[in-house]
């Protein structure tokens, strides 16, 4: 699919005690209604004290969508009725999407990031669309099987929307045989719990996990189809060919940033995204050292740069790089879903969350550890005993978003002093976190999920255990430097891509930009790599400076 429709009419109030449908968010949904192409059925069941802030709270935002657009038609039912009987209906909330032609529940209030995902599932049940590619498309129309698609959400997921759009888009695909249903796990922690659910997005098929986190649109289809996880992607057949001057690799700070520059110097760019655009950026709660922002939302900030960059190029997402050639005078780039016969390259992919590699870890990953507060931590926001590992930035951020959720917090770190920045460790200790100085985290321990950790103090060697229902690591990076492999590009011994001061790589119009590079990582060092490469790329298509001028 494209770039991903940013929609966020829909924010959480985690107190439901101020007014859900603000006049702001109004205006927001006229606008995004206006795309109905044809009318929606919507039915909404709840059961009389139960869950019954959420139940409100979805009754609240159907009703609004009504009363703006006589395309939606709204009705309303209680658990335990006729309608409820028929459709199957146990919990409240629940709310069914064009019930009578398609089978998509959802199981719990569309509220935060799942607005998103409510509303742009709407507008495609209304077109009759999907965001899956010809060739997705053609694979699911091709089931014989019935599959039952259960995607695991919660409202902080900023992953979450483009793997229910894509379960969405497979009911609508094959409506005889795709059923959905999209489970909000706080207002459901008992269904979460029966899965060792801990952690968003996770999807199961027929009962079988088949994902934990976003998937490429190719991982979907195929887990969809074979019921189990994918190893690797194989490109389907190519969606066509794309001569470009750039290729931008990476839809981050700097990937984005790169594209502004690429576009406003005349060069034609396209950026290519596997995961969700924005990066790191995506999933930081609060951004406070970025240059003309005392203070905003990570996804805020991303939403802003996206909509600068789409002025200048597209954004293509779920798009895996699969082989890399130099042709001629250009690289020869297959993705998933594309050709690309590309001028140069920018790689701005970014780094992932380094893992920390004690046992209990990988097991127990999204049944309690997490590399993620803003999407995994609402589950614990209603006094969850949480350990954050880790003393840098990344840390203590998500140690602060956790406390102000609501969960109970301990930050460990095998120091005798946080790395993170001064402000952040003041506002830390104006909070009851618990920090345990000197502590190195041996074990994770757990049966169906996270129990708790086990510490060894680094310096008397004293073992201990500490109970915690969740466990959120924040320890570093480590580059996504697959390009550079293909490539066969100079890393350091860390793996990072190692670039010049132009953020030029070893071969020409070959660039790396943002926390590929390695250094500092920050937005606004970001930012200026992407510029610079940009720049750079320009200049050297321009007059190649590895060719050699006869005088």
């Amino acid at each position: 699919m494209g770039a991903f429709p940013l929609l966020r009419a829909v924010r959480y109030n985690s107190g439901m005690e101020k007014e859900l449908i603000t006049e702001e968010i109004r205006k927001t949904l006229r606008e995004t209604l206006k795309g109905l192409e044809s009318e929606v059925a919507i039915e909404v069941f709840a059961g009389k004290g139960v869950n019954e802030h959420y139940s409100n709270a979805a009754h609240e935002l159907v009703e609004a969508l009504a009363e703006i657009s006589p395309k939606i038609q709204a009705s309303y039912f209680e658990i335990g009725g006729e309608q409820a009987k028929k459709r199957d209906v146990k919990r409240s909330p629940v709310v069914l999407l064009a019930p009578d032609a398609y089978s998509i529940r959802l199981t719990g209030a569309p509220l935060g990031e799942e607005g998103r995902s409510f509303l742009m599932s709407l507008l495609m049940l209304s077109a009759k669309s999907v965001i899956l590619s010809p060739q997705s498309v053609q694979r699911i129309a091709g089931l014989k099987e019935k599959r039952f698609v259960e995607v695991f959400v919660s409202p902080t997921c900023p992953y979450c929307p483009q793997q229910v759009l894509y379960a969405v888009s497979a009911a609508i695909v094959r409506p005889d045989l795709v059923a959905v249903d999209v489970i909000e796990i706080f207002e459901n922690q008992d269904i979460a719990a029966t899965r060792g659910v801990r952690s968003v997005p996770q999807t199961f098929v027929n009962g079988i996990l088949v994902a934990q986190g976003a998937e490429p649109e190719e991982y979907f289809v195929e887990s969809l189809l074979t019921l189990r996880e994918p190893e690797a992607v194989i490109p389907g057949e190519s969606e066509g060919e794309q001569a470009i001057d750039l290729l931008i690799v990476g839809a981050g700070p700097a990937g984005l940033t790169a594209a502004i520059y690429a576009g406003r110097s005349g060069l034609s760019a396209t950026v290519i995204e596997r995961r969700t655009i924005g990066g790191q950026i995506m999933i930081t709660p609060v951004v406070e050292n970025y240059p003309g922002f005392a203070r905003i939302a990570g996804r805020s900030l991303v939403e802003l740069m996206v909509q600068q960059a789409l002025q200048y190029t597209k954004i293509r997402t779920s798009e895996d790089v699969v082989t890399v050639t130099r042709q001629g005078e250009r690289y020869v780039v297959q993705t998933s879903r594309m050709l690309y016969r590309a001028k140069g390259i920018i790689i701005a992919s970014g780094a992932d969350s380094r893992h920390l590699g004690v046992p209990g870890e990988e097991e127990f990953v999204g049944k309690g550890v997490s590399y993620c507060a803003e999407c995994d931590g609402y589950f614990y926001k209603d006094g969850k005993q949480v350990v954050v590992v880790g003393g840098g930035n990344t840390a203590v951020t998500e140690a602060l978003y956790l406390h102000g959720l609501g969960a109970k917090v301990t930050l460990v770190h095998r120091r005798a002093g946080l790395r993170a920045e001064q402000r952040l460790q003041e506002s830390l200790l104006k909070t009851d976190v618990a920090i345990l100085w000197n502590t190195e985290v041996l074990e994770i321990l757990g049966e169906r999920s996270v129990t708790g950790v086990r510490v060894r103090s680094t310096q008397t060697d004293e073992i201990s255990s500490l109970s915690a229902d969740g466990v959120f690591l924040a320890i570093g990076y480590v580059p996504n430097n697959e390009m550079a492999h293909l490539l066969k590009l100079p890393m350091s011994e860390s793996g990072y891509i190692v670039a010049d001061a132009r953020q030029r790589t070893a071969l020409p119009l070959v660039y790396a930009a943002g926390d590929v590079t390695g250094g500092v990582k920050q937005i606004v060092v970001a930012v200026g790599q992407g510029s610079v490469a940009a720049i750079a790329a320009f200049e050297d298509i321009a007059s190649p400076y590895w060719i050699e001028k006869s005088v």
